[in-house]
Order: structure tokens, then sequence, then C-alpha cells
């Protein structure tokens, strides 16, 4: 992977991540590796996911490539407490993850000055047991690409 970050420390070893949304403490076993890169950012694999108590809900989700894409991201259940999104076999085969696996379901926040939005079509998946991840980009038409966050 050309142009790719690599945290070197050990597993516990914590190291300062700068993003456009604050430092936060960084640690290797918090890196997620997506199967498939997101749109727009092809030479990104890997993220690393960010949190603080001063953001939750949300979460930061943290390029390692040189480009150092930034996003911040929501369970989307407290965006829409009821939703429901499902994997396929092949899609769970993709993340490692078996249908007792607890997945991390993450949706994109857009960030504007006129109110944020998150895409509840196309949510962030990660198997924790494994740390992979995909985004789900078709199939969930019941949800908006541009909620109203809050």
């Amino acid at each position: 992977m050309s142009g790719a970050v690599t945290l070197v420390m050990h597993s516990t070893d914590l190291a300062p991540i700068e993003t456009p949304f604050g430092t936060f403490e960084g640690r290797p076993r918090d890196i997620v590796t997506l199967v498939d890169a997101l749109p727009g950012f092809e030479d990104c694999r890997q993220f690393l996911l960010l949190s603080s108590p001063a953001l939750e809900p949300l979460t930061c989700l943290q390029g390692l490539d040189a480009s150092k894409p930034s996003f911040l991201v929501v369970d989307p259940r407290c965006v829409e407490p009821d939703y429901s999104c499902r994997l396929d076999d092949l899609q769970r085969r993709r993340l490692g993850a078996t249908l007792d696996t607890p997945l991390l379901w993450l949706a994109i926040v857009r960030v504007a000055d006129g109110g944020s939005t998150v895409n509840l079509r196309a949510p962030l998946v990660v198997n924790p047991e494994r740390m992979r991840g995909l985004q789900l980009l078709a199939g969930h038409d019941d949800y908006d690409t541009n909620h109203p966050l809050g």
C-alpha cells in the first residue's frame, strides 16, 4: 500500500493522534482494516477508531495513510432507534464474522454549517474480534444519506 503510515508501538502503548476533531490517544488494537476502500479514499484501508468522553456519542475514524482522511461516526441507533440493517453471507465471510459475532455499526457524519447529517444508507460495519470492516453501499434504500443529526 503506497503512502501508508504505520503506527509503531506495543499493543498497550498510547500515542497522541492529531485529527481535525481534536487530539486523541490511539492504540494499535483500535486499528480497523477495511476489506474494500471507502469511495474517494481508495489508497486508505487502515483507520484508527478514536474516542473521548467529550466527543460522545461520536467517534473519530482517522485514516492512517499519507492523506489522513478523518471522519466522525456514530452508532446509527443513536440517530434512528429502530435502525436495522443486515449483512448477507458473503459480507459476513469477508469480515470473518459468524451469525453470532457481535458487530459494530457506524454511520458517517457530515459536518456542515447548515446542520450536520448522517449517512444511514451506507453504514460501516466492523467485526471487533478481527478489526475488519466494510462499508455497505447498496440494498439499504430505506434510509437516507443525509439524515439530520440531532
